[in-house]
């Protein structure tokens, strides 16, 4: 009862505005969004978002649920299971689909055999930050001055982030890649890694940009770089991997998109009314500019069959990038 209680405090239902009554689950049934991340992360603002969106939009009432225990697959487990009916569906970013399966011997679910994606939403890179304190302690000037320092004998940089998520991997591919010493410490999501980032805990961080982006507003956090090749319209003063050729970084791009998806059991009827109501709700007035404002890009895929074959073609990447970081989750 007491887990049960404070799980309730965790789930804010999106009602209906007066007037708007075209919810597309039938019977009056809330859709519960499954975040694989403890609330005020990435995901969650993105799904927070998102599901009053939807509620404008279609009047769909929505739940928001995190579950960020076992890296998130618990909460993917769940989507797996859920009614076929699409009352459940997961905001996954595409390494639930194309990158963590490959971090297990013997993974708990397969992207392709239990999961329907139903409609893109967004995309998104990471940011590399320190904190000035750390950087004038080290002199550390540029991501380039920082990755140098770490490859000397006896130096280490400390990150830390959630395991299997974007910014694990690329942590772990840049040390791989370039030969510097950056020891990873795995936390249970973005938002106690930030945390002990921002107390000097740890001495760096890759992170999504909604966690960051306030503390280099407020001057607490020094961008260093992006995790994309080329330079992110949200920071265009920081460079991106692509200018770091020469520590063997140039063919690094982490572009990270997330995803609705529901159990493969759903019927192809029940997946195309699905997706007509995620469209509709990326129409919102002011959702895109909201997103933006915590480093999203809003992104609506045209249809269910675009986020399959997406995941077809960054499944080979992400599978390079796990295998270049010995990233295991076993």
């Amino acid at each position: 009862m007491l887990r049960r209680r404070h799980l309730l405090t965790c789930l804010p239902l999106f009602a209906a505005p007066r007037g708007v009554s075209a919810q597309f689950l039938s019977g009056g049934r809330p859709l519960r969004l499954m975040v694989p991340f403890n609330p005020g992360g990435a995901a969650d603002v993105l799904a927070r978002h998102y599901a009053e969106a939807i509620t404008s939009q279609t009047g769909q009432q929505v739940v928001v649920e995190n579950r960020g225990a076992a890296n998130g697959i618990l909460a993917v487990e769940a989507v797996a299971r859920s009614a076929s009916d699409g009352s459940t569906l997961g905001v996954l970013s595409v390494t639930f689909f194309a990158a963590l399966p490959f971090m297990m011997d013997r993974p708990p679910y397969d992207p392709v055999r239990d999961l329907m994606p139903v409609a893109r939403i967004a995309n998104s890179t990471v940011l590399c930050v320190v904190t000035p304190e750390r950087a004038r302690e080290r002199g550390w000037t540029d991501f380039r001055s920082m990755i140098e320092w770490a490859k000397r004998p006896s130096n280490r940089v400390t990150t830390g982030s959630a395991r299997a998520t974007p910014s694990h991997l690329i942590s772990a591919t840049i040390a791989s890649r370039s030969g510097a010493d950056i020891q990873h410490i795995p936390y249970r999501g973005g938002a106690p890694a930030v945390s002990d980032f921002l107390a000097g805990t740890i001495d760096m961080i890759f992170d999504a940009m909604p966690q960051l982006m306030p503390h280099v507003a407020a001057g607490r956090a020094v961008p260093l770089a992006v995790g994309s090749r080329e330079r992110s319209p949200f920071f265009p003063q920081v460079p991106g991997m692509g200018e770091f050729a020469d520590l063997n970084l140039a063919a690094v791009d982490l572009q990270s998109w997330s995803a609705l998806a529901g159990p493969s059991s759903m019927a192809p009827a029940t997946v195309a009314q699905l997706f007509e109501g995620i469209r509709k709700a990326g129409e919102a007035p002011g959702l895109e500019d909201r997103l933006k404002a915590s480093g999203l890009v809003l992104s609506v895929s045209s249809s269910p069959a675009e986020v399959q074959t997406q995941i077809q073609q960054d499944t080979p990447r992400w599978r390079e990038m796990v295998a270049a970081s010995g990233a295991r989750l076993d």
